[in-house]
């Protein structure tokens, strides 16, 4: 969405009309709920930060000054949703001892790659599971910093700026991730050739 049809958008929904609105979420929604989820792994808690975020979007348009794009204000509110999230989780497991019984698996490890023989393909699926447990570890600003660096594909610099810290605190974080991440995948080193 061009910044032009987001100004008349913007328009039309402090005008008082809803449908301007409704066509935001439309134009966001997969993205931000994609977001998310490969935030917070899970996509129940996935969808309410992406309910919490566009709620937020709702409430602030009056004040919306568009500083930045529409898409920009909802990622930077998702990351910082995940974030907190996150940081609630680990201190509710710590504090009750919680442990999650049906972990939600990425319903895109099931789908076949043409290429991929059945063996590589479950051991495909093994690594993602192991992947997935191990980003548990992670403390949320450094799993937010990996999942949008890798995932997200983005520069750090944006990163730096999405999470208001500085770049050097960002490679901090990116480095402590994937070091944890190294320790805990190690012994897949060698049964991946």
């Amino acid at each position: 969405m061009n910044s032009r049809t987001e100004k008349t958008l913007l328009d039309r929904i402090r005008g008082g009309d809803d449908s301007g609105f409704e066509y935001l979420v439309a134009a966001h929604s997969s993205r931000t709920l994609a977001l998310a989820w490969r935030l917070v792994g899970n996509r129940e808690d996935a969808e309410d930060i992406a309910q919490d975020a566009f709620l937020r979007l709702h409430r602030s348009l009056g004040g919306f000054r568009g500083d930045s794009s529409i898409a920009t204000w909802l990622h930077r509110t998702v990351t910082h949703l995940a974030i907190d999230h996150l940081r609630r989780r680990k201190l509710r497991d710590k504090i009750f001892f919680f442990r999650r019984s049906n972990e939600e698996v990425d319903p895109m490890e099931f789908v076949p790659d043409s290429g991929a023989s059945p063996g590589e393909h479950l051991f495909a699926g093994e690594i993602r599971q192991r992947l997935d447990r191990a980003m548990l570890r992670l403390s949320a600003r450094q799993r937010v910093v990996f999942t949008l660096r890798h995932y997200e594909e983005m520069p750090l610099r944006e990163i730096a700026a999405l999470l208001e810290l500085e770049e050097g605190t960002v490679k901090s974080h990116l480095h402590r991730a994937v070091r944890i991440l190294r320790q805990e995948l190690q012994d897949l080193k060698g049964e991946s050739s």
